[in-house]
């Protein structure tokens, strides 16, 4: 009983006083409870079977044992790696139309419905979000409060720098709660990496720990559980390093929530932070463009962990004065998958007259982080601007919603058919 590795137990620690109320929800939930012991000041740990002493261990040696360092560094090719600048990624030959095309069906973006439309997501009909947006959020009965629950990761970041990696992988989990109004307030962890004992693979594990110590530290939210599994290889190669976070928010009032699919017609459209005409190579570094289009996995992705905060907090704020009708954090596939997702999902088309620059595969497919795509009624846009211009966040007016194309600009005219069919159907294909 004591040794053995059976699965699915977990070991509460309570108070006294407590004790009563914990067992009432586990005999809610059909699971079993028994109480194992209690806490001593003893400096032995104790185990009794039927009043007989079956063993007692000094718990120096529990809380003690001995420990070993491991040392990282970067792997050879660790700094060539990073190495992009915008001349090594040429515009692509094929029209943004074909590329945006391709991306929506790549099997890390097309749609996951194939896979959760086989479970019952509204048992106990405490849905108030579903699966397939940035967060999902369920009401608290008998409260006016909800949760909200999203997960993330991506290991090109990681495998690319794994410092700034680890950061964005907190950081995107806690922008998805923040899309839907909630104020993050937990993690959890599963840190997936190949063999420690590897220098290169060890370097991975402890700047990618560190990066998302960093983040948690700096958005206030903390790990409360988590995972490790390591020696993840296959003829003597790695997967790249992939944290894979957990979230978990709380938002106050449940009718404040917000998806990310546009609600409707004549809807601005609108992004918080970032640019669109200041192309950089960092904005590429790791994209699924750069790897689906060019075969490429390179560059060195960046976040700015304060601005970041201060993006979060502003959508939030803005969520929760009732100003924003949807909310959707750029990832993936960059600004042009993110307004098809919000399109896809509102059902509902979108126009720019956006004068976008030379570097258009850059503007609509890099991924640079602290973006989110969002949508209103033309009366919130004062109090959004000025709201922003406190926040020191950038806004920046991307078009209105409505008819049955994706149209931005000169550069790009789709029927909405076409895009939400590479999207709906992607993932299928690809497997």
């Amino acid at each position: 009983v004591m040794l053995s590795e059976s699965q699915e137990r977990m070991i509460l620690v309570v108070p006294p006083n407590g004790v009563n109320s914990v067992r009432k929800v586990f005999e809610k939930w059909e699971v079993a409870c028994l109480e194992i012991g209690v806490v001593t000041g003893d400096s032995e740990a104790v185990v009794v079977d039927a009043a007989q002493p079956v063993a007692s261990v000094p718990i120096r040696h529990l809380s003690n044992p001995p420990r070993y360092r491991l040392k990282g560094s970067p792997s050879a090719d660790y700094a060539e790696r990073q190495r992009l600048s915008l001349a090594d990624v040429p515009v692509p030959g094929s029209p943004p139309e074909r590329v945006l095309l391709e991306l929506l069906a790549s099997a890390n973006i097309a749609s996951r419905e194939p896979v959760f439309r086989q479970y019952d997501h509204q048992v106990q009909t405490n849905t108030v979000l579903g699966p397939g947006g940035d967060a999902a959020v369920l009401r608290l009965k008998g409260t006016g409060k909800a949760i909200a629950l999203s997960i993330d990761g991506n290991g090109r970041y990681c495998y690319l720098d794994p410092y700034q990696g680890g950061q964005i992988a907190v950081a995107e989990v806690c922008r998805n709660l923040s899309c839907s109004g909630a104020e993050p307030l937990a993690l959890t962890d599963c840190l997936n990496f190949g063999d420690p004992g590897r220098p290169e693979i060890y370097h991975q594990l402890e700047w990618c720990v560190r990066g998302m110590g960093h983040a948690c530290r700096s958005l206030d939210v903390p790990v409360v559980s988590g995972n490790v599994s390591l020696y993840n290889e296959s003829t003597g190669q790695a997967i790249f390093p992939t944290p894979v976070i957990g979230g978990l928010g709380v938002i106050e009032d449940v009718t404040r929530c917000v998806g990310s699919a546009f609600t409707g017609e004549g809807m601005v459209v609108a992004l918080l932070g970032g640019h669109i005409d200041r192309p950089r190579a960092s904005d590429l570094a790791g994209s699924e463009y750069l790897r689906v289009i060019h075969d490429a996995v390179a560059g060195r992705p960046v976040i700015g962990i304060e601005y970041e905060k201060r993006l979060q907090a502003l959508c939030r704020r803005a969520i929760g004065q009732g100003l924003v009708s949807s909310a959707h954090d750029c990832s993936d596939g960059g600004l042009a998958v993110a307004l098809c997702e919000c399109c896809i999902q509102g059902g509902v088309g979108f126009s720019s007259q956006t004068n976008w620059p030379k570097r258009w595969d850059v503007a609509l497919f890099g991924e640079r982080q602290s973006r989110i795509v969002i949508s209103f009624p033309e009366s919130s846009w004062d109090d959004l601007a000025e709201l922003a211009a406190g926040s020191g966040v950038g806004l920046r007016r991307l078009g209105t919603t409505g008819g049955a194309r994706l149209r931005l600009g000169q550069l790009l005219d789709l029927p909405m058919d076409e895009v939400a069919g590479a999207w709906k159907h992607g993932l299928e294909k690809a497997v």
